[in-house]
């Protein structure tokens, strides 16, 4: 966004539906802020969904078992020992 705003006596309710609309931000959206003398930056922080973070974990998993060649008898034991 690039854009002059004008403060006004409503100007905070149209710079903060400014900021919404050209982040796209929903409900329980994060935002990360920083400032300095004379500047704000405002970042919407990218959560990945929790099949995107499953789907990652677990390919590092597998190349983890790959690289120490660990074969499904070691995950079988491993899940018979966390059961105890």
């Amino acid at each position: 966004m690039n854009k002059l705003l004008k403060l006004d006596k409503t100007g905070d309710s149209i710079l903060l539906e400014e900021i919404k609309r050209t982040l796209g931000l929903k409900f329980d959206d994060e935002l990360f802020l920083f400032s300095g003398k004379d500047y704000l930056v405002i970042k919407k922080i990218q959560k990945p969904s929790i099949s995107e973070r499953f789907g990652s974990l677990s390919k590092k998993i597998e190349k983890r078992f790959k690289k120490e060649e660990l074969g499904e008898d070691v995950v079988d034991e491993a899940i018979k020992w966390a059961r105890k």
